[in-house]
């Protein structure tokens, strides 16, 4: 690649906007993700990637607490480069379950304690003050600002955002910008999970009278779909609730995986919301847009690759290429026409690819170059 920065759009298994300058690449692009926007039903996948910089990768953090561990119980973490801190936890919430149920001898303690020790640690990388991390802010902001800008003036279905990160960002983003979403949540003072609730529309009844009701446009479904830094399981009454962390009940926030054994067994709220995902996919004239994503969930990426054999579903990748687990993904799928990946380098100076950095999408979705 030279040194003057280009980017890449590729649909299907050809790059459609190779040859170009990068002027021209920046203009394609936005063009066809503005005209994206216009989908019958439009679904966005926003990954950890989207909150990096004011938030530390879970890789940072989980190598930051590894000297801290019980080094037996790291298993194959112990080296630097396995620094996958939610395949962590899941190794050691299926190793305490085993250990529970089966009659070995083996101290369950140096488990536990690491996977308490470890939640903790990735909890406290969360728990910011998210008024003081505002380029990320501005950037959600501005995101949820662009695409209504676009599609407010037509009764489309709601946007779903389909979320694998824990922070609070597009909640206060949205929140910012006078945006009503529901996150499946009921109630004011308590406030329990309750999936029934994606199912409900608002409309603005002002004028009573009239004999259809409008809807309100700029409504937002956000699925947080490996849950929340300030979801809750409650053993008293037995439910998912939602409220504000403190020290005391990080054992009991719901961040994916979790050894509460009622959640293990019930599966709840993480079945519900991967069968929305599903049910959203499937509809006709769905697309999907991912962003920040790295691939690393097998369970979403098999139920991307099973939306693809809906000839109506479109793909939208923003992604590099030089990322393992992404080019993986891609390069299963490209020779499919409603596959598009997007990425390279956006800059003339930039060292790396930085093409489908959040911020330069949102230049693509405000879009700066056409308007230029």
């Amino acid at each position: 690649m030279s040194s003057d920065g280009s980017l890449y759009h590729y649909h299907g298994d050809k790059n459609i906007i190779e040859g170009l300058d990068l002027d021209d690449q920046k203009l394609k692009i936005s063009s066809f993700i503005r005209k994206n926007l216009i989908s019958d039903n439009l679904n966005f996948l926003v990954g950890s990637g989207c909150s990096f910089g004011a938030i530390p990768s879970m890789g940072t953090t989980f190598n930051e607490i590894k000297q801290d561990l019980d080094q037996d119980a790291l298993g194959k973490y112990k080296c630097e480069e396995n620094g996958d801190i939610e395949s962590y936890l899941n190794w050691l919430n299926t190793a305490i379950i085993f250990l529970n149920e089966t009659n070995i001898e083996e101290n369950i303690d140096p488990y536990y304690e690491n996977f308490k020790k470890t939640k903790q640690a990735l909890v406290d990388s969360i728990n910011i003050n998210y008024e003081e991390k505002l380029d990320t802010l501005n950037l959600y902001t501005d995101f949820f600002n662009e695409i209504f800008a676009v599609r407010e003036n037509k009764d489309f279905s709601p946007l779903n955002i389909f979320t694998t990160n824990y922070d609070l960002f597009n909640e206060i983003a949205m929140e910012k910008s006078n945006i009503r979403y529901t996150n499946g949540f009921r109630g004011t003072i308590y406030r329990t999970f309750d999936p029934s609730d994606f199912h409900l529309r608002l409309v603005d009844d002002l004028n009573r009278y009239k004999e259809k009701w409008s809807i309100v446009r700029k409504f937002v479904k956000l699925y947080k779909i490996h849950g929340s830094i300030n979801w809750f399981y409650d053993s008293k009454i037995n439910k998912v609730t939602q409220g504000t962390v403190n020290d005391s009940q990080v054992e009991n926030v719901l961040i994916y995986p979790t050894i509460n054994k009622h959640i293990e067994t019930q599966q709840t709220p993480y079945s519900e919301l991967f069968r929305e995902f599903t049910i959203n996919l499937q509809k006709s004239n769905s697309t999907l847009i991912v962003l920040g994503y790295g691939f690393p969930d097998q369970h979403i990426n098999q139920l991307m690759s099973q939306a693809l054999s809906n000839e109506d579903f479109t793909l939208i990748i923003f992604g590099s290429l030089e990322e393992e687990k992404v080019k993986s993904f891609f390069d299963q799928h490209k020779r499919l026409r409603n596959v598009h990946f997007i990425g390279g380098r956006y800059a003339f100076d930039s060292q790396k690819a930085d093409g489908h950095h959040f911020k330069n999408i949102v230049s693509y979705l405000k879009g700066d170059d056409i308007n230029e």
